[in-house]
């Protein structure tokens, strides 16, 4: 113990005269060859610009800095440069010694100091502990009780962490014998396809085909571009189909959708009678032209009645029937303001504006013979109207 205590001694002391000697030598090179550089004031004339007081031993420079560098303006002499330099602010300061090195000889003696508390406390350790080696127990003092070493948990060996299961999706179609039953991930695939495909079929089967295509050829007719927006004709195409298809949803739900929840039919029978309103109302909107081409082309010609056609081939007809209709209306919502336009053309042809745009002209009066005569009012009533229900 004693031995560990002089040799920390020596240690420490040596450490001391290393650092006193250090000291030394840095003030000796700091001393020589050295002018003192220091920034005295600073003034911005700009973002990247400005005027700069520098000395440079008992020289001070004036500089202009930019964001291209500095140059040299002036030197200040005589009484300007005695005043700035006798400032207690800008006063030479003797140099100070390094505190990198003062940090890291105080960090090396914590760094001695904790080892030796280390060492000492081992040493108290083994001679409270019985020696293995010699065969000769050690017994301790009968005033100080032995403590016996908490013994260290180990880790235990060849541990797996099994990661969480992945949600399993069932999808189950039909009840009894004829039940589809699909699970995984081709489950899942087929759940999201339905899903994708679903509002686009049912939208085929409405009325929204024809009232968004005789919206679009409206705001086309009117020249205004982008107003009303895309979003906002898709809205009103929604609301006026529900306006259209509200008899055929109501006896959807009075016919199919009501009794299958209170379980007064299955499944498959909820389907048959929850399209058949559909079916009517389509027969009742299609062009026989367009329901002949398209029975002949999936081959449904051996079909006895029209309740025997697929309904496929008669959705497929419905659109057809519909974009026929729809482009017939915006055709006659074309012609007031292509009159309009010729109008406006001429007269500026005849008054030598050549360089005005006639657009520019008619775009207000067609929106003011728009308004004047309800325009948004009279197409929402015919496009309800051309529907038979």
């Amino acid at each position: 113990m004693l031995g560990l205590l002089g040799a920390t001694a020596i240690t420490g002391g040596l450490l001391f005269l290393a650092l006193r000697l250090l000291q030394r030598l840095q003030r000796g090179v700091s001393g020589r060859g050295r002018l003192p550089l220091a920034v005295l004031q600073r003034q911005a004339l700009g973002p990247k610009q400005g005027i700069v007081l520098v000395r440079v031993g008992r020289r001070v420079l004036v500089l202009a800095t930019s964001e291209h560098g500095a140059r040299l303006l002036t030197e200040l002499k005589g009484e300007d440069r005695i005043a700035l330099l006798d400032e207690p602010a800008f006063a030479e300061t003797p140099s100070r010694r390094d505190p990198e090195l003062k940090r890291f000889f105080a960090k090396l003696s914590l760094a001695l100091l904790l080892t030796l508390g280390v060492a000492v406390e081992a040493s108290a350790q083994a001679r409270s502990r019985p020696d293995s080696g010699s065969g000769v127990a050690v017994s301790p003092p009968t005033s100080v009780a032995p403590r016996a070493p908490t013994p260290a948990l180990a880790p235990p060996r060849n541990l797996k962490v099994s990661p969480p299961a992945m949600p399993s999706v069932d999808l189950k179609i039909g009840e009894g014998k004829e039940q589809l039953r699909l699970s995984g991930t081709v489950g899942l695939v087929v759940f999201l396809g339905a899903l994708t495909l679903l509002p686009a079929v049912v939208l085929l089967m409405t009325s929204f085909t024809r009232i968004l295509v005789v919206l679009h050829f409206l705001r086309s007719a009117l020249g205004t571009q982008g107003s009303p927006p895309g979003q906002l004709l898709v809205a009103i195409a929604v609301l006026l189909t529900g306006v259209v298809m509200s008899p055929v949803l109501e006896e959807v739900n009075g016919t199919a959708l009501q009794p299958y929840l209170d379980g007064r039919i299955e499944q498959a029978a909820a389907y048959q009678r929850g399209v058949e309103p559909f079916r009517r109302f389509m027969l009742a909107n299609v062009r026989e032209k367009d329901l002949a081409a398209f029975t002949e082309m999936t081959g449904a010609t051996d079909a006895e009645s029209i309740d025997q056609v697929p309904t496929l081939t008669i959705v497929s007809a419905f659109v057809t029937s519909e974009l026929q209709a729809a482009f017939w209306m915006g055709f006659v919502i074309f012609l007031p303001f292509v009159v309009v336009d010729l109008i406006v053309a001429t007269a500026l042809m005849s008054l030598g504006m050549f360089m005005v745009p006639p657009v520019m002209i008619s775009l207000p009066f067609k929106l003011l013979l728009f308004v004047l005569a309800d325009g948004w009012s009279l197409v929402g009533q015919n496009l309800v109207a051309s529907f038979h229900r």
